[in-house]
């Protein structure tokens, strides 16, 4: 083999390296490209102790397999295009409410979720929703 050609194979293959390392990440894998398909969570914060129920909407475009974040809650949901309605019942408390799966988590601000109603545990309605949200994320 000439020094030409051996010349020739290092330059394509230094070139070959470097396009796999401009791509992927230091240890040589490829990058992925577009988007990340994933799990997002809606979050309560309460203000009270005995929450006994919570009725919200849920707002964003193909959410999928939509489950309690809390499995001793009751809950039931009903979506309707892109909005879910959902209600759970129980020993409400801070944290996560809701988990739904999305085609990119990284288009996390498509997605809002709004307190309709919260009562106590003994069914009375609350007067004020001020203290409560919900986070998506």
């Amino acid at each position: 083999m000439s020094n030409d050609t051996r010349g020739l194979l290092m330059l394509t293959a230094g070139l070959a390296l470097a396009a796999t390392l401009a791509c992927g990440g230091s240890d040589g894998t490829i990058a992925p490209t577009g988007p990340t398909a994933g799990t997002l969570t809606v979050t309560l914060t309460t203000p009270n102790a005995d929450d006994g129920a919570i009725l919200l909407e849920l707002s964003g475009p193909d959410m999928t397999q939509i489950a309690a974040g809390n499995a001793s809650l009751y809950f039931r949901h009903a979506q309707d295009g892109t909005t879910i309605t959902a209600v759970l019942v129980g020993d409400v408390e801070g944290g996560s409410l809701i988990t739904f799966h999305v085609p990119d988590v990284d288009a996390v601000s498509s997605y809002s979720a709004t307190i309709q109603q919260v009562a106590d545990r003994g069914n009375a309605l609350r007067g004020s929703l001020t203290g409560y949200s919900l986070t998506v994320d």
